[in-house]
């Protein structure tokens, strides 16, 4: 039983770590491009990408240009 607990933990704590690094840790991918434009989801302003064609993660929305109002 023992051995199974410690299983379960180190399973669980893999599980944390891996959905953690998968929403917080790209952030530091926009190195490299030199005053390019950030581009951000409406719906979820904390999914961004320097990648004009790129869509949000969460809700496959299109990303905007960072600070562009929606035109209204």
């Amino acid at each position: 039983m023992d051995i199974m607990q410690i299983v379960v933990t180190i399973g669980g704590s893999a599980l944390i770590g891996a959905t953690l690094w998968f929403f917080f840790g790209k952030r530091g991918d926009t190195g490299g491009q030199g005053g390019g434009e950030l581009y951000t989801c409406p719906m979820h302003p904390w999914i961004t990408s320097s990648d004009p064609t790129a869509d949000c993660s969460l809700c496959g929305m299109k990303l905007v240009r960072q600070g562009s109002g929606t035109g209204r």
